[in-house]
């Protein structure tokens, strides 16, 4: 009679249990409201981990008390603590990007304070040689001489009966020209803040993992952004009308051309 009670009391105990077990159903973003794929959901209670998919969104086995650990990389990680009101409603959980800072610049040498010394010392920018070299190469080119052209006197050439009418049709693209400047708004150069901030949403929403697989880590990946950005204008751009598509096309693009002159598949072996 009592192993009867026993098995009795066991029985109810584990549907009481399975009955308060369910599914949360959430959504991650992070402070600019972009969508975060590849975010790790842990349950501490279980260890089931989930990741979000490219929309952000997850589903995992949970119930009431359980604490999900919320990890993606470049973000603040985030704990949860669930009550029944969760399994009500879509959990939306907001990321916090964390802080990078810039490394301290340290001068090589100590400057006299006589610009025409110091600038001796210092490195041209690389446009700055590309010019000059492109200048000296044409200096030292040979003038171009004019050819000769036969052309008939003015007195014997047919007179011209178009001459001084308006042509309409140049008139139209001129007047659709200024028409197109006036009602777009011209882009302009980010500035330092700009341009960092635009960085960072590029690198939250992006899936890192096409570049991680050639070896870069995110060091490598910083500098790879900083050359597409030149080469393409991205900031100029994009940062004040975010297109990830496209974005991610342009970087792509811009990764055909690094990856010919950058090799990481030695870092890559020995890391």
């Amino acid at each position: 009679m009592k192993i009867k009670l026993l098995f009795l009391l066991i029985t109810l105990i584990s549907i009481k249990t399975f009955s308060q077990s369910d599914y949360i159903l959430g959504n991650i973003t992070n402070e600019s409201g972009d969508k975060l794929p590849g975010a790790s959901i842990y349950n501490l209670r279980t260890d089931q981990v989930v990741v979000s998919d490219k929309m952000g969104n997850f589903a995992i086995s949970a119930k009431p008390s359980d604490e999900l650990r919320i990890v993606r990389q470049g973000y603040e990680r985030k704990l949860i603590s669930l009550t029944s009101d969760n399994f009500s409603k879509n959990l939306e959980v907001k990321l916090t990007t964390i802080p990078q800072e810039i490394e301290e610049v340290k001068l090589s040498f100590k400057p006299t304070g006589i610009l025409k010394k110091d600038v001796t010392r210092l490195n041209p920018p690389p446009k700055i040689v590309a010019l000059n070299s492109a200048m000296s190469l044409y200096m030292k080119k040979p003038l171009n001489q004019v050819e000769a052209k036969a052309t008939a006197p003015s007195a014997f050439k047919q007179p011209d009966f178009a001459a001084g009418q308006l042509n309409l049709m140049k008139l139209a693209g001129a007047i659709s020209g200024l028409v197109g400047k006036a009602t777009s708004s011209p882009k302009t150069t980010a500035d330092y803040a700009e341009t960092q901030e635009f960085y960072k949403r590029v690198k939250s929403v992006i899936d890192l993992g096409y570049y991680t697989k050639y070896g870069l880590d995110e060091y490598d990946f910083d500098i790879f952004l900083a050359y597409a950005d030149q080469a393409h204008d991205l900031a100029k751009n994009y940062r004040k009308n975010f297109n990830k598509a496209a974005i991610e096309f342009k970087l792509k693009e811009a990764f055909a051309e690094y990856i010919k002159t950058h090799n990481f598949s030695k870092k890559q072996a020995e890391g």
